[in-house]
Protein backbone atom coordinates (compact mmCIF):
# COMPACT_ATOMS: atom_id res chain seq x y z
CA UNK A 1 0.00 0.00 0.00
CA UNK A 2 2.88 2.39 0.88
CA UNK A 3 4.03 2.82 -2.63
CA UNK A 4 0.89 3.82 -4.30
CA UNK A 5 -0.56 5.74 -1.54
CA UNK A 6 2.08 8.16 -1.97
CA UNK A 7 1.11 8.44 -5.58
CA UNK A 8 -2.60 8.80 -5.52
CA UNK A 9 -3.39 9.37 -2.05
CA UNK A 10 -7.43 7.38 -1.07
CA UNK A 11 -8.23 8.37 -5.11
CA UNK A 12 -6.51 5.65 -6.24
CA UNK A 13 -8.79 2.93 -4.32
CA UNK A 14 -11.87 3.01 -6.95
CA UNK A 15 -8.75 2.38 -9.87
CA UNK A 16 -7.21 -0.50 -7.37
CA UNK A 17 -11.16 -2.07 -6.66
CA UNK A 18 -11.91 -1.58 -10.89
CA UNK A 19 -8.10 -3.26 -11.64
CA UNK A 20 -8.78 -6.07 -9.68
CA UNK A 21 -12.61 -6.95 -9.59
CA UNK A 22 -13.60 -5.76 -13.23
CA UNK A 23 -13.19 -8.38 -16.33
CA UNK A 24 -10.13 -6.68 -18.48
CA UNK A 25 -11.94 -5.34 -21.45
CA UNK A 26 -9.36 -7.00 -23.71
CA UNK A 27 -10.46 -10.15 -21.96
CA UNK A 28 -8.46 -12.95 -20.31
CA UNK A 29 -8.25 -15.36 -18.12
CA UNK A 30 -9.11 -12.95 -15.13
CA UNK A 31 -10.35 -15.13 -12.32
CA UNK A 32 -11.41 -12.22 -9.78
CA UNK A 33 -14.27 -10.88 -11.43
CA UNK A 34 -17.39 -10.09 -9.45
CA UNK A 35 -18.29 -6.91 -11.13
CA UNK A 36 -18.95 -5.44 -14.55
CA UNK A 37 -18.75 -1.88 -14.27
CA UNK A 38 -17.78 1.19 -11.39
CA UNK A 39 -19.35 4.28 -10.36
CA UNK A 40 -17.51 6.61 -8.93
CA UNK A 41 -19.39 9.57 -6.62
CA UNK A 42 -18.13 12.70 -5.50
CA UNK A 43 -19.08 16.06 -4.04
CA UNK A 44 -17.46 18.32 -6.99
CA UNK A 45 -17.27 19.17 -11.15
CA UNK A 46 -13.90 19.16 -10.87
CA UNK A 47 -13.64 16.08 -8.72
CA UNK A 48 -15.37 14.10 -11.52
CA UNK A 49 -13.11 15.18 -14.19
CA UNK A 50 -10.03 14.22 -11.73
CA UNK A 51 -11.53 10.81 -11.03
CA UNK A 52 -11.59 10.23 -15.07
CA UNK A 53 -8.29 11.57 -15.33
CA UNK A 54 -7.18 9.57 -12.94
CA UNK A 55 -8.15 6.31 -14.38
CA UNK A 56 -5.81 7.55 -17.67
CA UNK A 57 -2.77 7.69 -15.79
CA UNK A 58 0.10 6.26 -17.17
CA UNK A 59 1.81 5.27 -14.20
CA UNK A 60 -1.25 3.71 -12.55
CA UNK A 61 -1.63 1.87 -15.92
CA UNK A 62 1.80 0.78 -15.85
CA UNK A 63 2.00 -0.43 -12.05
CA UNK A 64 -1.34 -2.10 -12.05
CA UNK A 65 -1.65 -3.45 -15.65
CA UNK A 66 -5.27 -2.64 -15.84
CA UNK A 67 -7.29 -1.00 -19.68
CA UNK A 68 -9.83 0.86 -17.83
CA UNK A 69 -11.45 3.78 -18.31
CA UNK A 70 -14.62 6.03 -17.06
CA UNK A 71 -16.08 9.08 -18.15
CA UNK A 72 -17.96 11.77 -16.34
CA UNK A 73 -21.06 11.70 -16.87
CA UNK A 74 -23.92 14.07 -14.95
CA UNK A 75 -27.49 12.22 -16.06
CA UNK A 76 -26.83 11.41 -19.75
CA UNK A 77 -28.32 8.26 -20.91
CA UNK A 78 -26.45 5.07 -20.74
CA UNK A 79 -23.80 6.57 -18.74
CA UNK A 80 -20.98 4.47 -18.94
CA UNK A 81 -20.55 4.21 -23.04
CA UNK A 82 -18.51 1.44 -23.40
CA UNK A 83 -16.19 2.58 -20.44
CA UNK A 84 -15.74 0.22 -17.73
CA UNK A 85 -17.95 2.98 -15.62
CA UNK A 86 -18.70 6.53 -14.48
CA UNK A 87 -18.26 9.92 -12.41
CA UNK A 88 -21.02 11.28 -11.39
CA UNK A 89 -21.70 14.23 -8.65
CA UNK A 90 -24.65 13.89 -5.81
CA UNK A 91 -26.08 16.51 -7.05
CA UNK A 92 -26.36 14.75 -10.34
CA UNK A 93 -27.61 11.56 -8.95
CA UNK A 94 -30.41 13.58 -6.47
CA UNK A 95 -31.46 15.36 -9.72
CA UNK A 96 -32.45 11.88 -11.64
CA UNK A 97 -32.00 9.42 -9.09
CA UNK A 98 -34.15 6.74 -11.45
CA UNK A 99 -31.38 6.73 -14.52
CA UNK A 100 -28.61 5.47 -12.07
CA UNK A 101 -31.10 2.96 -10.31
CA UNK A 102 -31.90 1.42 -13.56
CA UNK A 103 -28.46 1.35 -14.67
CA UNK A 104 -27.76 -0.28 -11.65
CA UNK A 105 -30.16 -2.87 -12.25
CA UNK A 106 -28.89 -3.56 -15.35
CA UNK A 107 -25.30 -3.80 -14.78
CA UNK A 108 -23.26 -5.61 -11.54
CA UNK A 109 -21.84 -2.15 -9.98
CA UNK A 110 -19.06 -1.19 -7.38
CA UNK A 111 -20.43 2.00 -6.04
CA UNK A 112 -17.82 4.38 -4.57
CA UNK A 113 -18.94 7.14 -2.51
CA UNK A 114 -15.82 9.82 -2.24
CA UNK A 115 -15.46 12.29 0.69
CA UNK A 116 -19.11 10.19 2.38
CA UNK A 117 -18.93 12.42 4.93
CA UNK A 118 -20.82 14.97 2.84
CA UNK A 119 -24.05 12.33 2.84
CA UNK A 120 -26.49 13.78 5.73
CA UNK A 121 -28.42 10.92 7.60
CA UNK A 122 -32.30 11.22 5.99
CA UNK A 123 -31.09 13.89 4.31
CA UNK A 124 -31.97 13.94 0.02
CA UNK A 125 -28.61 12.85 -1.04
CA UNK A 126 -29.13 9.62 1.31
CA UNK A 127 -32.12 9.12 -0.10
CA UNK A 128 -31.35 9.38 -3.32
CA UNK A 129 -28.30 7.20 -3.20
CA UNK A 130 -30.15 4.43 -0.86
CA UNK A 131 -31.46 2.29 -4.12
CA UNK A 132 -27.31 2.49 -5.62
CA UNK A 133 -26.65 0.99 -1.64
CA UNK A 134 -28.86 -1.34 -2.02
CA UNK A 135 -28.10 -2.78 -5.71
CA UNK A 136 -23.81 -2.24 -5.87
CA UNK A 137 -22.10 -6.05 -5.52
CA UNK A 138 -19.49 -3.57 -3.56
CA UNK A 139 -19.58 -0.45 -1.88
CA UNK A 140 -16.24 1.29 -0.71
CA UNK A 141 -16.86 4.40 1.27
CA UNK A 142 -13.87 6.52 1.46
CA UNK A 143 -13.35 10.00 3.39
CA UNK A 144 -10.80 11.70 5.43
CA UNK A 145 -12.55 12.14 8.37
CA UNK A 146 -15.55 10.58 10.09
CA UNK A 147 -17.28 13.67 11.30
CA UNK A 148 -19.18 16.75 9.70
CA UNK A 149 -18.80 19.97 10.57
CA UNK A 150 -22.71 20.52 11.38
CA UNK A 151 -21.95 17.74 13.64
CA UNK A 152 -25.22 15.68 12.20
CA UNK A 153 -25.19 12.06 11.50
CA UNK A 154 -22.92 10.40 8.52
CA UNK A 155 -25.38 8.24 6.25
CA UNK A 156 -24.19 4.61 5.75
CA UNK A 157 -22.09 4.80 8.63
CA UNK A 158 -23.21 2.80 11.54
CA UNK A 159 -23.66 4.65 15.11
CA UNK A 160 -23.97 3.54 18.64
CA UNK A 161 -24.53 5.11 21.82
CA UNK A 162 -22.20 6.48 24.19
CA UNK A 163 -21.94 8.29 27.00
CA UNK A 164 -20.83 11.44 24.68
CA UNK A 165 -23.78 10.44 22.34
CA UNK A 166 -23.83 8.75 19.16
CA UNK A 167 -20.16 7.80 18.08
CA UNK A 168 -19.49 6.17 14.98
CA UNK A 169 -19.03 2.61 15.03
CA UNK A 170 -15.68 1.66 12.87
CA UNK A 171 -15.42 -1.98 13.56
CA UNK A 172 -15.32 -5.17 11.52
CA UNK A 173 -18.48 -7.28 11.60
CA UNK A 174 -19.87 -9.79 9.05
CA UNK A 175 -20.47 -7.79 6.29
CA UNK A 176 -18.47 -4.31 6.88
CA UNK A 177 -14.69 -4.21 6.66
CA UNK A 178 -12.89 -0.94 8.33
CA UNK A 179 -9.72 -0.22 6.88
CA UNK A 180 -8.16 3.17 9.11
CA UNK A 181 -4.56 4.77 7.53
CA UNK A 182 -3.44 7.10 10.18
CA UNK A 183 -1.54 10.46 9.56
CA UNK A 184 1.17 8.59 11.56
CA UNK A 185 1.26 5.60 9.57
CA UNK A 186 1.24 7.56 6.55
CA UNK A 187 4.67 9.38 7.66
CA UNK A 188 5.93 6.50 8.61
CA UNK A 189 5.32 5.24 5.31
CA UNK A 190 6.15 8.43 3.75
CA UNK A 191 2.79 8.14 1.93
CA UNK A 192 2.68 12.35 3.06
CA UNK A 193 4.69 14.90 4.33
CA UNK A 194 4.50 16.53 7.30
CA UNK A 195 2.52 19.78 7.81
CA UNK A 196 4.57 23.23 9.35
CA UNK A 197 2.94 25.91 10.54
CA UNK A 198 3.55 29.67 10.39
CA UNK A 199 1.20 31.18 12.98
CA UNK A 200 0.13 35.21 12.37
CA UNK A 201 -0.88 37.21 15.30
CA UNK A 202 -2.23 40.97 14.95
CA UNK A 203 -4.45 43.20 15.90
CA UNK A 204 -8.23 44.89 14.66
CA UNK A 205 -9.78 47.95 14.14
CA UNK A 206 -13.80 48.41 12.97
CA UNK A 207 -16.54 49.65 13.69
CA UNK A 208 -19.97 47.67 15.01
CA UNK A 209 -23.52 47.96 14.24
CA UNK A 210 -23.99 51.02 17.00
CA UNK A 211 -21.52 52.96 15.16
CA UNK A 212 -18.92 52.09 18.25
CA UNK A 213 -15.43 51.86 16.98
CA UNK A 214 -13.52 48.47 18.61
CA UNK A 215 -10.31 47.29 18.44
CA UNK A 216 -8.10 44.29 19.48
CA UNK A 217 -4.49 44.15 19.69
CA UNK A 218 -3.78 40.43 19.46
CA UNK A 219 -6.07 38.24 17.53
CA UNK A 220 -5.18 34.88 20.32
CA UNK A 221 -6.44 36.89 23.08
CA UNK A 222 -9.70 38.66 20.77
CA UNK A 223 -11.43 36.29 23.90
CA UNK A 224 -15.42 37.32 22.84
CA UNK A 225 -14.46 39.72 20.31
CA UNK A 226 -12.55 36.63 18.08
CA UNK A 227 -15.43 36.17 15.53
CA UNK A 228 -15.16 40.00 14.40
CA UNK A 229 -11.09 40.97 14.88
CA UNK A 230 -10.74 37.65 12.88
CA UNK A 231 -13.61 39.08 9.93
CA UNK A 232 -11.62 42.20 10.17
CA UNK A 233 -8.26 40.90 9.78
CA UNK A 234 -9.11 38.67 6.85
CA UNK A 235 -10.51 41.56 5.04
CA UNK A 236 -8.09 44.31 5.64
CA UNK A 237 -4.52 45.05 6.01
CA UNK A 238 -3.03 41.45 8.03
CA UNK A 239 -4.69 39.35 5.16
CA UNK A 240 -2.35 41.33 2.52
CA UNK A 241 0.56 41.35 5.15
CA UNK A 242 0.05 36.91 5.89
CA UNK A 243 -0.64 36.44 2.07
CA UNK A 244 2.76 38.85 1.51
CA UNK A 245 4.07 36.19 3.72
CA UNK A 246 3.30 33.37 2.23
CA UNK A 247 4.12 34.01 -1.54
CA UNK A 248 7.60 35.40 -0.38
CA UNK A 249 8.02 32.33 1.12
CA UNK A 250 6.76 30.42 -2.08
CA UNK A 251 8.62 32.88 -4.30
CA UNK A 252 11.96 31.56 -2.04
CA UNK A 253 11.18 27.90 -2.22
CA UNK A 254 10.37 27.72 -6.06
CA UNK A 255 13.90 28.82 -6.76
CA UNK A 256 15.04 25.41 -5.01
CA UNK A 257 11.44 23.56 -6.26
CA UNK A 258 10.46 24.86 -9.78
CA UNK A 259 7.23 22.87 -9.50
CA UNK A 260 6.36 24.14 -6.24
CA UNK A 261 2.32 25.61 -5.91
CA UNK A 262 0.58 27.68 -3.59
CA UNK A 263 -3.00 27.46 -2.51
CA UNK A 264 -5.23 30.45 -1.39
CA UNK A 265 -8.07 29.69 0.56
CA UNK A 266 -10.30 33.19 1.21
CA UNK A 267 -13.58 33.55 3.22
CA UNK A 268 -15.97 35.31 0.49
CA UNK A 269 -16.00 35.25 -3.11
CA UNK A 270 -15.34 38.90 -2.71
CA UNK A 271 -12.30 38.52 -0.51
CA UNK A 272 -11.15 36.05 -2.96
CA UNK A 273 -11.10 38.50 -5.94
CA UNK A 274 -9.48 41.03 -3.45
CA UNK A 275 -6.64 38.58 -2.95
CA UNK A 276 -6.19 38.11 -6.24
CA UNK A 277 -5.55 42.20 -6.82
CA UNK A 278 -3.21 41.62 -4.21
CA UNK A 279 -1.19 38.71 -5.86
CA UNK A 280 -1.49 41.26 -9.41
CA UNK A 281 0.12 43.77 -7.60
CA UNK A 282 2.73 41.89 -6.52
CA UNK A 283 3.86 40.70 -9.65
CA UNK A 284 2.41 37.22 -9.12
CA UNK A 285 0.13 35.33 -11.66
CA UNK A 286 -2.83 33.55 -10.11
CA UNK A 287 -6.12 32.44 -11.34
CA UNK A 288 -9.21 32.22 -9.27
CA UNK A 289 -12.27 29.41 -8.79
CA UNK A 290 -15.19 30.31 -6.60
CA UNK A 291 -18.11 28.31 -8.14
CA UNK A 292 -18.60 24.34 -9.03
CA UNK A 293 -20.94 25.41 -11.99
CA UNK A 294 -18.73 27.66 -13.42
CA UNK A 295 -16.68 26.67 -16.90
CA UNK A 296 -14.25 29.20 -16.26
CA UNK A 297 -13.37 27.80 -12.68
CA UNK A 298 -12.92 24.48 -14.06
CA UNK A 299 -10.79 25.80 -16.34
CA UNK A 300 -8.11 27.78 -14.08
CA UNK A 301 -8.20 24.53 -12.15
CA UNK A 302 -6.86 22.85 -15.01
CA UNK A 303 -4.33 25.50 -15.37
CA UNK A 304 -3.46 25.02 -11.57
CA UNK A 305 -3.27 21.25 -12.04
CA UNK A 306 -0.84 21.90 -15.07
CA UNK A 307 3.33 21.87 -14.71
CA UNK A 308 4.22 24.98 -15.46
CA UNK A 309 7.07 26.07 -17.91
CA UNK A 310 8.60 29.19 -19.18
CA UNK A 311 6.86 30.50 -21.83
CA UNK A 312 3.66 28.30 -21.28
CA UNK A 313 0.84 30.93 -20.41
CA UNK A 314 -1.41 27.87 -20.01
CA UNK A 315 -0.39 27.04 -16.48
CA UNK A 316 -0.39 28.71 -13.18
CA UNK A 317 1.12 28.26 -10.12
CA UNK A 318 -1.18 30.02 -7.22
CA UNK A 319 -4.99 29.19 -7.11
CA UNK A 320 -7.05 31.21 -4.84
CA UNK A 321 -10.68 29.99 -3.77
CA UNK A 322 -13.71 29.97 -1.59
CA UNK A 323 -14.37 26.22 -1.11
CA UNK A 324 -14.75 24.67 -4.19
CA UNK A 325 -10.98 23.39 -4.81
CA UNK A 326 -9.63 22.59 -1.19
CA UNK A 327 -10.99 19.39 -0.69
CA UNK A 328 -10.28 16.00 -2.96
CA UNK A 329 -7.77 18.36 -4.81
CA UNK A 330 -5.38 16.31 -6.13
CA UNK A 331 -2.46 18.91 -6.79
CA UNK A 332 1.07 16.60 -5.40
CA UNK A 333 2.92 20.13 -6.28
CA UNK A 334 1.27 22.42 -3.29
CA UNK A 335 3.75 23.33 -0.88
CA UNK A 336 2.47 26.42 0.51
CA UNK A 337 -0.90 26.78 1.37
CA UNK A 338 -2.42 30.40 2.39
CA UNK A 339 -5.23 29.62 5.14
CA UNK A 340 -7.15 32.66 4.79
CA UNK A 341 -10.63 31.42 6.07
CA UNK A 342 -13.09 32.29 8.84
CA UNK A 343 -13.99 28.56 8.89
CA UNK A 344 -13.19 26.54 12.27
CA UNK A 345 -14.53 23.08 12.10
CA UNK A 346 -11.79 21.14 12.29
CA UNK A 347 -13.30 18.34 9.77
CA UNK A 348 -12.74 21.24 7.18
CA UNK A 349 -9.38 22.59 8.08
CA UNK A 350 -8.02 19.01 8.36
CA UNK A 351 -9.45 18.65 4.75
CA UNK A 352 -7.89 21.81 3.68
CA UNK A 353 -4.21 21.67 5.36
CA UNK A 354 -3.98 17.97 3.69
CA UNK A 355 -3.51 19.50 0.01
CA UNK A 356 -0.39 20.02 1.11
CA UNK A 357 0.75 17.00 2.57
CA UNK A 358 0.38 15.00 -1.16
CA UNK A 359 4.05 13.73 -1.73
CA UNK A 360 5.40 15.04 -5.13
CA UNK A 361 6.41 12.12 -7.18
CA UNK A 362 7.94 14.26 -9.69
CA UNK A 363 9.90 16.52 -7.40
CA UNK A 364 10.73 13.38 -4.70
CA UNK A 365 12.70 14.60 -2.14
CA UNK A 366 12.70 18.56 -3.36
CA UNK A 367 9.13 18.51 -1.77
CA UNK A 368 9.96 17.13 2.18
CA UNK A 369 7.18 19.60 3.99
CA UNK A 370 4.10 21.23 3.09
CA UNK A 371 3.89 24.90 5.19
CA UNK A 372 0.72 26.83 6.24
CA UNK A 373 0.20 30.64 7.00
CA UNK A 374 -2.59 30.53 9.40
CA UNK A 375 -3.76 33.31 11.53
CA UNK A 376 -3.10 32.58 15.10
CA UNK A 377 -6.49 33.00 16.74
CA UNK A 378 -8.04 30.18 19.55
CA UNK A 379 -10.39 28.82 17.53
CA UNK A 380 -7.63 27.99 15.15
CA UNK A 381 -5.30 26.35 18.11
CA UNK A 382 -8.35 24.84 19.44
CA UNK A 383 -8.34 22.84 15.92
CA UNK A 384 -4.96 22.14 15.92
CA UNK A 385 -4.78 20.82 19.54
CA UNK A 386 -7.67 18.58 18.57
CA UNK A 387 -6.06 17.02 15.59
CA UNK A 388 -2.47 16.43 17.72
CA UNK A 389 -4.50 14.65 20.31
CA UNK A 390 -6.67 12.74 18.16
CA UNK A 391 -3.31 11.21 16.52
CA UNK A 392 -2.31 10.27 19.66
CA UNK A 393 -5.46 8.65 20.72
CA UNK A 394 -5.48 6.70 17.47
CA UNK A 395 -2.30 5.20 17.77
CA UNK A 396 -3.32 4.10 21.82
CA UNK A 397 -6.38 3.62 20.01
CA UNK A 398 -5.29 1.05 17.85
CA UNK A 399 -3.11 -0.41 20.62
CA UNK A 400 -5.80 -1.27 22.51
CA UNK A 401 -7.93 -3.03 19.71
CA UNK A 402 -4.71 -5.39 19.04
CA UNK A 403 -5.01 -6.53 22.90
CA UNK A 404 -8.83 -6.40 22.54
CA UNK A 405 -8.87 -8.95 19.25
CA UNK A 406 -6.12 -10.64 21.42
CA UNK A 407 -8.71 -10.84 24.83
CA UNK A 408 -11.70 -11.07 22.73
CA UNK A 409 -12.98 -7.90 23.49
CA UNK A 410 -14.34 -4.46 21.38
CA UNK A 411 -12.63 -1.29 21.80
CA UNK A 412 -14.78 2.53 22.01
CA UNK A 413 -13.34 5.54 19.97
CA UNK A 414 -15.06 9.49 20.75
CA UNK A 415 -15.30 11.77 17.88
CA UNK A 416 -14.89 15.70 18.77
CA UNK A 417 -17.06 18.23 17.35
CA UNK A 418 -16.22 21.46 15.96
CA UNK A 419 -18.38 25.38 14.99
CA UNK A 420 -17.50 28.41 13.09
CA UNK A 421 -18.70 31.76 13.50
CA UNK A 422 -19.44 35.16 11.29
CA UNK A 423 -20.46 38.58 11.65
CA UNK A 424 -21.86 40.67 8.65
CA UNK A 425 -22.64 44.22 11.05
CA UNK A 426 -19.46 45.53 11.47
CA UNK A 427 -17.45 47.53 8.78
CA UNK A 428 -13.70 45.96 9.11
CA UNK A 429 -11.61 48.96 8.98
CA UNK A 430 -7.59 47.85 9.30
CA UNK A 431 -5.54 45.33 10.99
CA UNK A 432 -1.97 44.72 11.36
CA UNK A 433 0.23 40.84 11.48
CA UNK A 434 1.96 41.83 14.52
CA UNK A 435 4.09 38.88 15.55
CA UNK A 436 4.25 34.64 14.52
CA UNK A 437 4.83 31.50 15.83
CA UNK A 438 5.62 28.09 14.42
CA UNK A 439 4.63 24.47 14.76
CA UNK A 440 4.55 21.20 13.42
CA UNK A 441 1.27 19.16 13.24
CA UNK A 442 2.68 15.86 12.93
CA UNK A 443 4.96 16.17 16.75
CA UNK A 444 3.02 18.88 18.45
CA UNK A 445 6.05 20.88 18.64
CA UNK A 446 6.00 24.73 18.40
CA UNK A 447 8.22 27.73 18.75
CA UNK A 448 6.75 30.44 20.78
CA UNK A 449 7.21 34.45 19.19
CA UNK A 450 9.89 35.33 20.89
CA UNK A 451 12.22 32.24 19.58
CA UNK A 452 10.45 32.63 15.76
CA UNK A 453 11.71 35.95 15.58
CA UNK A 454 15.10 35.41 15.97
CA UNK A 455 14.96 32.30 14.09
CA UNK A 456 13.10 33.76 11.14
CA UNK A 457 15.82 36.97 11.48
CA UNK A 458 18.78 34.62 10.83
CA UNK A 459 16.76 32.73 7.60
CA UNK A 460 16.36 36.21 6.17
CA UNK A 461 20.00 37.40 6.56
CA UNK A 462 21.25 33.95 5.25
CA UNK A 463 18.50 34.25 2.40
CA UNK A 464 17.19 30.83 3.53
CA UNK A 465 13.57 29.76 2.59
CA UNK A 466 11.27 27.33 4.12
CA UNK A 467 9.71 25.99 7.09
CA UNK A 468 10.71 27.76 10.74
CA UNK A 469 10.21 24.32 12.51
CA UNK A 470 13.01 22.74 10.13
CA UNK A 471 15.39 25.79 10.74
CA UNK A 472 15.29 25.63 14.36
CA UNK A 473 16.05 21.84 13.91
CA UNK A 474 19.07 22.76 11.16
CA UNK A 475 20.02 25.09 14.22
CA UNK A 476 19.62 22.67 16.96
CA UNK A 477 21.44 20.04 15.19
CA UNK A 478 24.99 22.39 14.97
CA UNK A 479 24.37 24.40 17.98
CA UNK A 480 24.34 27.72 16.63
CA UNK A 481 22.84 30.86 17.64
CA UNK A 482 21.51 33.86 16.19
CA UNK A 483 21.63 36.36 19.43
CA UNK A 484 18.81 38.71 20.44
CA UNK A 485 16.71 39.86 17.92
CA UNK A 486 13.63 42.07 18.01
CA UNK A 487 10.51 40.34 16.46
CA UNK A 488 9.22 44.02 15.08
CA UNK A 489 12.20 43.37 12.30
CA UNK A 490 11.03 40.86 10.67
CA UNK A 491 6.98 42.32 10.33
CA UNK A 492 5.54 44.47 7.36
CA UNK A 493 5.16 47.72 8.89
CA UNK A 494 2.25 48.53 10.14
CA UNK A 495 -0.50 49.77 8.01
CA UNK A 496 -2.23 52.74 9.13
CA UNK A 497 -5.67 54.32 7.48
CA UNK A 498 -5.43 57.78 6.84
CA UNK A 499 -8.67 59.96 7.54
CA UNK A 500 -10.40 59.98 4.41
CA UNK A 501 -9.24 56.13 3.32
CA UNK A 502 -11.40 55.54 7.04
CA UNK A 503 -13.86 57.87 5.62
CA UNK A 504 -14.23 56.12 2.16
CA UNK A 505 -14.62 52.75 3.75
CA UNK A 506 -17.37 53.65 5.75
CA UNK A 507 -19.21 55.81 3.21
CA UNK A 508 -18.76 52.55 0.49
CA UNK A 509 -20.30 50.39 3.43
CA UNK A 510 -23.62 52.43 4.25
CA UNK A 511 -23.79 52.77 0.50
CA UNK A 512 -23.75 49.16 -0.28
CA UNK A 513 -25.88 48.45 2.78
CA UNK A 514 -28.42 50.44 1.42
CA UNK A 515 -28.21 49.29 -1.72
CA UNK A 516 -28.84 45.43 -0.75
CA UNK A 517 -31.95 46.17 1.59
CA UNK A 518 -33.69 48.57 -1.20
CA UNK A 519 -33.08 45.64 -3.79
CA UNK A 520 -34.50 42.93 -1.23
CA UNK A 521 -37.29 44.87 -0.31
CA UNK A 522 -37.71 46.41 -3.60
CA UNK A 523 -37.54 49.71 -2.41
CA UNK A 524 -36.50 52.78 -4.64
CA UNK A 525 -32.84 53.51 -3.92
CA UNK A 526 -33.08 57.30 -3.76
CA UNK A 527 -36.10 57.32 -1.45
CA UNK A 528 -33.63 55.91 1.75
CA UNK A 529 -31.06 58.17 1.00
CA UNK A 530 -33.21 60.92 1.07
CA UNK A 531 -34.77 59.69 4.00
CA UNK A 532 -30.71 59.96 5.67
CA UNK A 533 -29.87 63.88 3.91
CA UNK A 534 -33.20 64.83 5.37
CA UNK A 535 -32.59 63.52 9.20
CA UNK A 536 -28.45 64.20 9.26
CA UNK A 537 -29.20 67.65 7.17
CA UNK A 538 -26.19 66.94 5.03
CA UNK A 539 -24.75 64.86 2.39
CA UNK A 540 -22.33 61.93 3.15
CA UNK A 541 -19.79 63.50 1.21
CA UNK A 542 -19.71 66.20 3.21
CA UNK A 543 -19.68 63.98 6.81
CA UNK A 544 -16.94 63.16 9.01
CA UNK A 545 -15.83 60.26 10.11
CA UNK A 546 -17.72 60.61 13.50
CA UNK A 547 -21.21 61.73 11.52
CA UNK A 548 -20.45 58.40 9.04
CA UNK A 549 -20.65 56.58 12.39
CA UNK A 550 -23.75 57.87 13.55
CA UNK A 551 -24.90 57.26 10.03
CA UNK A 552 -24.53 53.61 10.30
CA UNK A 553 -26.20 53.24 13.74
CA UNK A 554 -29.33 55.23 12.36
CA UNK A 555 -29.28 52.19 9.66
CA UNK A 556 -29.05 49.34 11.82
CA UNK A 557 -31.85 50.63 13.96
CA UNK A 558 -34.17 52.19 11.14
CA UNK A 559 -33.44 49.97 8.23
CA UNK A 560 -32.60 46.04 10.25
CA UNK A 561 -31.24 43.00 7.77
CA UNK A 562 -30.88 39.80 8.74
CA UNK A 563 -27.14 38.69 7.77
Amino acid sequence: MGKFSRTGGKSLIPIIAAANLIPSPGGGNFQGTIADKICWIVPRVNLQKQAEENFVSPYFREQLGYEHKIRANNNEPNPSKGTSGYAATYQAIVANSNLHAQEFQCHRYILVLDEFHHVEEGGSWHKALQPLVDRAVLVIMVTGTAERGDKKQIAFMPYRQTTDGMTPDLFDSEDIRVIRYTRSEALREEAIVPLHFEWGDGDAEWVDKKGERRSVDSLAEAGDYTGIALSTALKTGYARQLLTQCTDSWKSYKQINSRAKMLVLAPLISTAKEYLKWLNDLGIKAVIATSDDSKKAQADIKKFKKEYKEGDGKAVDILVTVAMAYEGLDVPAITHIACLTHIRSTPWLEQCWARAARVDREAKDLKKTGLIFMPDDQPARDCMAKIIAQQQSIIREKEQEQYDRNNGKNGEKDNSKSSKNSDNYNIPLNSNLTRSRASDLSSGETIDYVETAKIQSAMQEAGVAGSTIQMKRFLDAYNQTTGETDSEQIITTKEILTPSEEEKIIRDKIENYVRRYTAISKLEHKAINKEIFNFFRKSRKEMTFEELRRVWRWLQDRYPMNN
